[in-house]
């Protein structure tokens, strides 16, 4: 590793700046120009410059002055200006059903259409579904954001969606050049948990867990998601945890997916009403014990269990969380709060469209010509 720094360029500092200012007005906080200043440590000249460029380029507005007393000019508050960009996102969760949005900047949802996908999602119908809300709207958009299933490259090629049934496809490549628009493909466990992060419970340090047709996680750790050296993080769905357990179907035997599905789960259920209770309680005990070791090794705050309703209930969640805290709970470590997402429908789509929004809005100034437009 090298000893010598690079000066970061003019270019780079605008952007750094745009980005610390923006952070901490996400997702609807009001804050006095002179304030925003204080946060971030910048000066009174260089923070009115930064955000007097965020407010023409319609990313702040001005709410009017501060009320504060004393001698001295006031100070702008200032927030999110909701009223002109927009984001186009993608929820392709359900192999199923594509869903797609339009967003404002404060992730909010303003507008949403449905793509039934019986026969399967093509590339044709992201890019329609795309194409459709592109049109829905005379405001600019600012970028399409696109959550699947599977494993995906930070290029944006789609490396495996078994749900999908894709396989190392370019995914931002062929929708950026159908569209012309800025385009981010994730994964949606990591979507949903940018969601929970900023809209829900969740803390800088803090894992979701999404319990569906499989398992999947997502790891937040100092407000950064982990994607891993392969971007496969959170990929915990064919970890072995029983090894005379059931069948999986990717062959193996005692998965964690064969054991704590939606699907397995149900299937329990059916075959053992008057069980339901006790199934769901040792699946959230099985869950609890085998997050434990990373939960600990990471020193997370909390954990967010996306599924289902009558799966991740009250019994689920209470024998997760009191497996966690007996098995490792100590007299410096205190156990994560376990709790439900409460999220809803949207939580993928708020996600992606979040981190559409806190990727590209740092370079919102180098398209001057759409806000003059506009």
């Amino acid at each position: 590793m090298s000893g010598t720094q690079t000066k970061a360029s003019p270019s780079d500092i605008r952007i750094s700046n745009i980005t610390a200012a923006f952070k901490q007005l996400f997702p609807a906080t009001q804050i006095s120009r002179a304030n925003i200043g204080k946060l971030i440590g910048l000066s009174r000249f260089t923070t009115s410059e930064v955000t007097g460029e965020m407010v023409d380029n319609r990313i702040l507005r001005e709410l009017g002055p501060d009320n504060r007393e004393g001698r001295g000019k006031r100070s702008q508050v200032l927030a999110i200006d909701t009223d002109f960009w927009r984001i186009v996102s993608i929820d392709l969760s359900n192999p199923k059903l594509a869903k797609g949005a339009l967003a404002d900047l404060s992730g909010r949802i303003v507008d949403r259409t449905e793509l039934p996908a019986d026969n399967g999602c093509s590339v044709e119908d992201v890019i329609g579904l795309c194409k459709q809300l592109i049109a829905s709207t005379p405001l600019p958009i600012l970028g399409i954001g696109i959550a699947v299933t599977g494993i995906v490259e930070p290029d944006g090629v789609v490396r495996k969606s078994v749900h999908l049934e894709w396989d190392e496809l370019p995914l931002k490549a062929e929708v950026e050049n159908a569209t012309g628009v800025p385009t981010l493909v994730g994964n949606d466990t990591n979507a949903a948990l940018v969601a929970e992060r900023f809209f829900g419970d969740c803390s800088p340090n803090s894992m979701l867990i999404s319990i569906g047709r499989g398992v999947g996680a997502a790891l937040c750790l100092n407000d950064v998601i982990i994607e891993g050296s392969s971007s496969t993080a959170g990929e915990i769905a064919h970890v072995v945890v029983d090894p005379n357990g059931p069948t999986c179907e990717c062959g193996k035997r005692g998965c964690l997916e064969s054991l704590v599905s939606d699907d397995r789960l149900q299937e329990r259920i059916a075959q053992d009403p008057a069980s339901r209770t006790r199934i769901l309680a040792e699946a959230g005990a099985l869950l609890g014990r085998v997050m434990a070791i990373p939960t600990g090794l990471l020193d997370l705050r909390d954990i967010s269990i996306y599924g289902a309703p009558e799966i991740v209930n009250a019994q689920f969640i209470d024998a997760m969380e009191d497996e966690i805290r007996r098995t490792m709970t100590t007299d410096y470590q205190k156990a994560p709060q376990i709790h439900r997402c409460r999220q809803g429908e949207d939580l993928t789509l708020r996600g992606q469209a979040t981190i559409v929004i806190r990727t590209l809005v740092p370079t919102i100034h180098e398209r001057g010509s759409l806000i003059g437009d506009a």
